[in-house]
């Protein structure tokens, strides 16, 4: 199995505003029980999305990320506290695109999944993972990083130097 990215930010530790110790580490196969987890919850908390098509999602979701981690496609960060509960963390997919005169590269970095247990917000965790996150996309040489927002996640995104895009969307009844 590849090594998960980002090593830089294995073990590395985050203190702010007086907050416990946090440790930040790289999303492993082992860890798809406690991704899943925060994606439902985060789906959850949207509220978009209907409980019984969540009850369903898991096995969709463990296979689809077992093959990207393997496939070096799919990497990510946990938020763990000193007791090592995860808390917050989020992923990196480097999505197919189709070549363009724009981009050489053929996978665009997504961020997605960013997620905090609530208990846990407000210390700057959905921060350090996202710029994470980034990083780990600029270590690898892309020239941009994407990623779809709430409308609560909005403005952390933004203090990070997201801008909004000319994307459009029509849902098909």
């Amino acid at each position: 199995m590849p090594r998960s990215e980002p090593t830089r930010q294995a073990r590395t530790r985050t203190r702010r505003r007086g907050a416990a110790r946090y440790v930040l580490r790289p999303v492993t196969l082992g860890d798809m029980a406690t991704v899943l987890h925060q994606r439902v919850a985060m789906f959850r908390a949207m509220g978009d999305v209907p409980d019984r098509r969540i009850a369903r999602y898991g096995p969709t979701f463990a296979r689809w990320f077992a093959r990207e981690l393997r496939a070096g496609h799919l990497s990510g960060v946990l938020v763990e506290t000193p007791e090592g509960a995860a808390v917050a963390g989020g992923l990196l997919w480097l999505q197919p695109r189709p070549p363009s005169p724009r981009f050489a590269q053929q996978r665009i970095p997504y961020v997605l999944s960013i997620y905090t247990e609530p208990a846990h917000r407000r210390r700057g965790l959905a921060s350090r993972v996202t710029r994470a996150l980034v990083a780990t996309a600029r270590r690898r040489g892309f020239p941009r990083v994407e990623l779809h927002a709430t409308e609560i996640g909005r403005p952390l995104y933004e203090r990070l130097g997201f801008r909004a895009t000319n994307q459009m969307r029509l849902v098909l009844p």
